[in-house]
């Protein structure tokens, strides 16, 4: 279990299944936004429009991510009515830092058991 902001979501760094479902999740959102292209020249034609299409495509890659890691919805719920990509990078900083104390959280678990049962009766 892991906390974003205020939700919780069902997501263990431990688990096989969910570690592999971000992995699958990170490579196909990184191969869509390899063909996400911001328009250069403020001053050509369509260039808003251009912009505000490319914003789009990011956000919705984005969000597909963070919904096929934790679940339908999660990424409205993150995002809110209004999506930006401030809110986006805010969303992924939070995720990573909470990804991140969940791998700590892990870790400091494990030195109960390290060394092992055998070994740690010997040093009582």
């Amino acid at each position: 279990m892991i906390k974003l902001f205020d939700l919780e979501l069902d997501f263990d760094m431990t688990s096989p299944t969910d570690v592999m479902r971000y992995r699958d999740a990170r490579d196909k959102a990184e191969k869509l936004a390899e063909v996400i292209t911001y328009p250069d020249n403020p001053d050509a034609l369509g260039y808003l429009d251009n912009y505000v299409a490319a914003l789009n495509a990011e956000l919705k890659v984005f969000g597909d991510f963070v919904d096929d890691v934790f679940g339908d919805g999660v990424a409205n719920k993150l995002l809110g009515s209004n999506p930006s990509l401030t809110k986006m990078l805010d969303v992924n900083d939070e995720m990573e830092k909470a990804i991140g104390q969940s791998g700590k959280d892990f870790d400091l678990k494990m030195r109960k058991y390290t060394p092992n049962r055998a070994a740690r009766r010997a040093n009582k």
